[in-house]
């Protein structure tokens, strides 16, 4: 009996540590910032992009994903109507001053989806 007991006091610990942790998770969620190059010369590579971007929401958990492109921002993420929205136009091409747009965003990364000829500093570049 005394084993059901330590056993049973066991999972309660478990259940409200795993509890506390997902509210406070869901409290103090990570903005990440999320920027994809649509010049002319990426449009090829659209589809790819988007299933990146797809593939990183469903891991995304206890996170706030922001979206943009090199030449607006578009938001929050989840109320985007379509991921295809994201790359509805493609033209010009993708310069450094095109980020400068996206300094005072208050986001803890910064993500940006490009061919990788433009290395910005406090960027994480995801090549295609």
């Amino acid at each position: 009996m005394k084993f059901i007991k330590v056993f049973a006091l066991f999972i309660l610990i478990q259940a409200a540590a795993w509890a506390g942790a997902h509210v406070y998770q869901n409290q103090h969620r990570e903005t990440i910032l999320i920027v994809a190059d649509t010049s002319y010369a990426m449009k090829p590579k659209f589809p790819a992009m988007q299933e990146w971007i797809e593939n990183y929401e469903a891991k995304a958990r206890y996170k706030h994903l922001l979206v943009g492109t090199d030449k607006a921002m578009l938001g929050n993420l989840v109320d985007l109507k379509s991921k295809t929205v994201i790359f509805r136009t493609s033209f010009g091409s993708m310069t450094a001053e095109s980020l400068a747009r996206y300094q005072s965003t208050v986001a803890s990364r910064k993500i940006l989806l490009s061919d990788g000829k433009i290395q910005a500093a406090g960027w994480d570049v995801v090549k295609f």
